[in-house]
């Protein structure tokens, strides 16, 4: 069974963490289905040392209660800004009950990586070492797991030594996303390159989790064994879908899934809503945040075209349930 530090997993798959996607509410219908457990996601380390944690607490808040591990997400390009961000973290009531801190060093989006920060780490491992002794000196023997990619340029094939760099500075957890940056989410997952970096994590006694183009248990098993991954993390494929954890599981024990039906997704579509609105801080708010995923519910659904352009001019709870029973 995978492991993180003395942590051990219930199972080997979890939900990757994704911008506006990984809020409570989702976490938690997530692991009701089979997730092991989930980051928080990403929230700045500057702005948290320089603003404290209450202007980011919707991107940190968790809910140990309810979710059972948890996992806070952090990115930055300072080792001082890491030190601060997680003393102020682990000086907060709840925020001190998460059980591991998570390094983003594989976010691709323009905004992040032109400050040195996300995938850009790549291309500086000396600061991204850094970065993660800043960490684990911060953390108080809290778990440092670190996200990343195979590579920051297109034509990249993996780097086993960046893999090296970040176990060498005290990783408890490395887990690689098969795209480099430059492509983003775009064409498929490299397995080979994943495989590699996986090797050399293994090589330096790391546990390795892979990422990319994970969907089913085929997919799941061929990840996880050609890349000898300990865990697995799904990104895009559990959007709108939260079932997908219980498909991987079933199909990688030989177990038959059946798919939830158009009504189903529904129900849980409003239940998810729902829960966003408690924590928002006006339904309109909440119902605007979640206009994205609104999308990823009703995808293949009869009408769907229709069913997404009304949703996403949709500005409260009853609108949303008229749109969709009506």
């Amino acid at each position: 069974m995978a492991s993180i530090g003395k942590i051990k997993l219930d199972n080997p798959v979890c939900l990757a963490p994704m911008a506006g996607f990984s809020t409570v509410p989702y976490r938690v219908i997530c692991k009701g289905f089979g997730s092991a457990y989930a980051p928080t996601e990403l929230c700045s380390a500057r702005s948290i040392r320089y603003r404290g944690v209450g202007p980011s607490y919707q991107y940190l808040r968790i809910d140990p209660g309810r979710e059972g591990l948890t996992s806070i997400q952090l990115f930055g390009f300072d080792p001082v800004d890491f030190e601060y961000a997680i003393g102020a973290i682990l000086d907060d009531e709840l925020l001190s009950k998460t059980d591991m801190i998570d390094i983003n060093m594989g976010c691709p989006v323009p905004k992040v990586i032109k400050t040195g920060a996300g995938s850009a780490l790549m291309k500086t491992p000396k600061l991204a070492g850094d970065i993660v002794r800043a960490a684990r000196k911060a953390a108080c023997g809290k778990p440092v797991t670190v996200k990343t990619r195979i590579g920051f340029d297109r034509g990249a094939k993996g780097d086993p030594d960046f893999i090296k760099v970040l176990a060498d500075a005290g990783s408890d957890m490395i887990c690689v996303h098969g795209r480099t940056a430059a492509a983003m989410y775009s064409g498929q997952a490299d397995i080979e390159a994943v495989a590699l970096m996986g090797k050399a994590a293994k090589e330096a006694g790391v546990t390795f989790f892979a990422n990319g183009d994970i969907q089913d248990g085929a997919s799941a098993l061929k990840m996880k064994e050609k890349c000898s991954a300990q865990g697995l993390m799904v990104g895009r494929a559990a959007q709108g879908n939260p079932w997908v954890f219980d498909r991987i599981l079933k199909e990688m024990k030989g177990e038959v899934f059946t798919e939830p039906s158009f009504e189903e997704r529904k129900e849980m579509l409003l239940k998810h809503l729902k829960e966003e609105v408690e924590l928002a801080p006006s339904e309109d708010a909440a119902v605007r945040a979640m206009r994205s995923v609104f999308v990823c519910y009703v995808k293949g659904m009869k009408g769907a075209a229709e069913l997404k352009d009304r949703l996403c001019r949709a500005s409260t709870v009853e609108e949303v349930e008229d749109i969709l029973w009506n």
